[in-house]
């Protein structure tokens, strides 16, 4: 998922933040849930097409350029957009992956050209330290944060028939060149689980889907959705009973 958090972080650009109409960024985690235990967790990340217009007119390059794209609505809106699929073999791996997520500034200077500097004069990195520079393309100076954990828990897990996900976000506290982060960036998470949601807090519920819409990075969120599956066993021994008196009946008819 780098590549897709490298585009969100273009937006920390002057360059491109002043060219930014609200919303013109939309990101959904798409994280499925497997019978099995296993399951994926997509990531797409919509551009408004005007958006993009504004910047390739204004000399700036297509952040999708290369990649393999498609067309979406969001919310009344065209956005541009590209998905990142990652499968996973167990449910702790899910809740590793979501746990390690954070808001980007890692990679920022494969797409703005500024490279973070992270270290003081004894040479000891210092995570706490902001940073300003200008890549070689010309773009104006970018202050540079600590990264901050999307999740502050999360967990994905399987407790006998029952499948839960529980997650609280942490607040996106960043502003954006007077921006606040929430009027830039449209977020949104979907969860599907393996069977009919039967519980869950705050989101939209659609049969085993559930969707947290729209959320607001300034504050935490809270995300949850259980479901559970039924064991055939009960449903094969009622069965197994069923044939079994049936041919009970008819032996003892035939006795007769």
């Amino acid at each position: 998922m780098k590549y897709i958090r490298k585009i969100i972080a273009v937006l920390l650009s002057a360059f491109t933040i002043a060219f930014c109409l609200t919303g013109c960024v939309y990101e959904n985690l798409d994280i499925r849930l497997g019978k099995n235990g296993t399951g994926s967790i997509s990531t797409t990340v919509g551009l408004k097409k005007e958006f993009i217009k504004q910047i390739t007119e204004a000399g700036g390059s297509d952040p999708f350029a290369g990649k393999e794209t498609s067309e979406a609505e969001y919310d009344g809106e065209e956005y541009i957009t590209f998905t990142e699929t990652v499968e996973y073999s167990s449910f702790a791996e899910m809740g590793k992956a979501l746990s390690e997520l954070t808001f980007e500034n890692e990679e920022m200077g494969d797409l703005t050209g500024v490279q973070p500097d992270d270290s003081d004069n004894d040479g000891e990195p210092d995570p706490d330290e902001e940073s300003e520079d200008t890549g070689d393309d010309g773009l104006p100076s970018v202050v540079i944060k600590e990264d901050k954990p999307v999740f502050k828990s999360v967990k994905v897990e399987k407790d006998g028939s029952k499948y839960v996900f529980d997650a609280v976000m942490n607040a996106a506290d960043n502003e954006i060149d007077g921006y606040v982060l929430s009027d830039v960036l449209k977020f949104s998470i979907t969860v599907e689980m393996p069977a009919k949601i039967s519980a869950y807090k705050n989101g939209k519920v659609d049969g085993k889907k559930i969707l947290f819409d729209n959320l607001d990075l300034s504050r935490d969120n809270e995300l949850y959705a259980e479901c559970s599956v039924s064991s055939p066993v009960p449903a094969i021994v009622g069965i197994v009973f069923a044939v079994a008196a049936v041919v009970a009946f008819v032996i003892l008819k035939r006795r007769k």
